[in-house]
């Protein structure tokens, strides 16, 4: 009777590990943010980008009108980069970039950065520019601070 039970145990056991097991090997077990989603296209983008920044710096009629533009090719530019990304990636006989490859991206890049905030320059007034800038880097900081995992936890609970 006792060997009866003891095997009904193990298998209950078994039972309940193997659909804990299928449970958690759903695709959505992490909740929404991390399951497939429709992905909002360049143009949606940045007219959400745009919105926002008119609500941050009171933008005018005129500068909401070339912000959009600005931000719409920013977004478009970034879309192809990720395509191109996705592509070398798939390829069979993809290698690690040259150091030299490297440095020409980052570079690229950095120039590109450059010229964006020139245009936004252009766009914003004094004012407006510093508000920007402070949004940005405040965005930055927050971002590296998540991605060291501390995220919004600033203080500890001592006791």
């Amino acid at each position: 009777m006792e060997f009866k039970i003891l095997h009904m145990k193990t298998i209950m056991m078994a039972l309940l590990v193997l659909f804990g097991l299928t449970v958690w090997g759903q695709e959505d077990h992490r909740g929404p943010r991390h399951g497939k989603k429709d992905k909002l296209t360049a143009e949606q983008r940045s007219e959400l980008q745009t919105k926002k920044l008119t609500l941050a710096l009171d933008l005018t009629e005129n500068q909401q009108e070339q912000m959009q533009l600005l931000l719409l090719k920013k977004e478009q530019d970034r879309d192809a980069r990720m395509a191109e990304r996705k592509e070398m990636k798939e390829e069979e006989n993809s290698e690690k970039l040259s150091s030299d490859k490297r440095y020409e991206k980052m570079n690229a890049r950095l120039d590109a950065q450059i010229a964006h905030k020139k245009e936004i320059k252009n766009i914003l007034s004094a004012d407006q520019f510093e508000k920007w800038e402070k949004l940005v880097h405040h965005k930055k900081h927050r971002s590296r601070q998540h991605k060291r995992g501390k995220g919004k936890r600033s203080h500890t609970r001592k006791g």
